[in-house]
C-alpha cells in the first residue's frame, strides 16, 4: 500500500511538473519575422518564452483570423489570444488577464486628404448622411460606441476579414479602395508603403479615451493556470518597465507620453 501510495505521489508530481501546452491563436506575422510584428506580440512573446524558459508551458502559435480567433477559444480548452479588449460579453466565456499587456490612444477617422472634413467629426452622423465607404475589420473591438454603431450600420461598412485582416485593410485603403478607416495614427506611421501625406486624421467624438489589451485564455482549468502565469509576471516590475518603454518607442510626440503615462498607471493598479 505504501509503494502504491509512493507511485501516486511521484507521477502526481511528474504531471505537475510537465509544461502546459497553450495554442497562441493570431492573425499577425510568426515570430521570424519579429521586427514587423506589431508591439502587443512582441510583448507577448518576450513573456511566453519567460514561461517556456522555466518550463511552465509549452506554446504553439497558431496563425488565424479575427473571428476564428474567438472560435478556436470558445471551443478549445488550450486556446490563447492576445491585445483583447475587456467587456462583459467576453468575459462570459474567456479569462483575462489582470492587467493589460497594450495601450493605445483614441482611435481617429481616416480620410484621404480629398476629402474635406473638420477636426472633430461624428461617426453617427458620418453613417446616418452614408456618404463615405468605411472600411472595417471583422472581429475587432473598436470601443462599446463605436462597435454599437457599426452593429446598427453593419450593412453600410466595408468588412475585412481573414489573415492579416488590419494591414489589408490598411493598404486597400491607401489605394483607395475606400474612403475612410478607424485606426490609431501610430499604425499609420509604421506602414512604409502608406504616404502619410496623403491622408488626414480627425478626432472622434465616439472614440473615448485610452483603450486596454489583455491576454486572454478560455475559461478552462489549464486556461485558468496559464493566465495566473502571466499575471504573476505582469506583477513583476522589470515587465512592467518593459512594457511601458515599449510604448514610449511605438509612439511618438505627446502621444508616446501619454500611452506610456496610461499604461505605467494600468499596471500599477493593485
Amino acid at each position: 500500500m505504501r509503494y502504491i501510495i509512493c507511485c501516486f505521489f511521484l507521477l502526481s508530481s511528474a504531471l505537475n511538473a510537465s509544461p502546459l501546452p497553450v495554442k497562441i491563436v493570431s492573425d499577425v506575422l510568426q515570430p521570424e519575422e519579429a521586427d514587423e510584428l506589431d508591439m502587443g506580440f512582441r510583448i507577448l512573446l518576450d513573456l511566453t518564452n519567460q514561461l517556456e524558459s522555466k518550463g511552465h508551458i509549452s506554446a504553439e502559435l497558431i496563425p488565424a483570423s479575427r473571428l476564428r480567433e474567438w472560435r478556436e477559444l470558445t471551443s478549445q480548452p488550450d486556446v490563447c489570444l492576445y491585445n483583447k479588449v475587456k467587456t462583459p460579453e467576453r468575459e462570459r466565456f474567456a479569462e483575462f488577464t489582470a492587467k493589460p499587456i497594450v495601450a493605445f490612444p483614441p482611435n481617429r477617422f481616416v480620410v484621404h486628404k480629398t476629402t474635406a472634413l473638420p477636426n472633430s467629426v461624428s461617426l453617427a452622423q458620418i453613417l446616418k448622411e452614408n456618404s463615405l465607404r468605411i472600411g472595417a475589420v471583422s472581429g475587432r473591438a473598436y470601443g462599446k460606441h463605436i462597435d454599437a454603431l457599426f452593429k446598427a450600420h453593419n450593412k453600410q461598412l466595408m468588412w475585412i476579414s481573414g489573415k492579416d485582416a488590419a494591414k489589408r485593410l490598411r493598404l486597400m485603403f491607401a489605394k483607395e479602395k475606400f474612403d475612410a478607416v478607424i485606426e490609431y495614427n501610430a499604425t499609420f506611421i509604421s506602414e512604409p508603403e502608406i504616404d502619410l501625406n496623403k491622408l488626414s486624421f480627425h478626432k472622434l467624438d465616439e472614440g473615448g479615451h485610452v483603450v486596454f489589451g489583455y491576454i486572454a485564455c478560455a475559461n478552462s482549468e489549464l486556461g485558468k493556470a496559464v493566465i495566473r502565469m502571466y499575471n504573476e509576471l505582469l506583477r513583476q516590475p522589470n515587465n512592467q518597465k518593459m512594457i511601458a518603454e515599449s510604448h514610449y518607442v511605438e509612439f511618438f510626440g505627446q502621444e508616446a507620453y501619454f500611452v506610456q503615462e496610461a499604461i505605467t498607471q494600468k499596471l500599477k493598479e493593485p
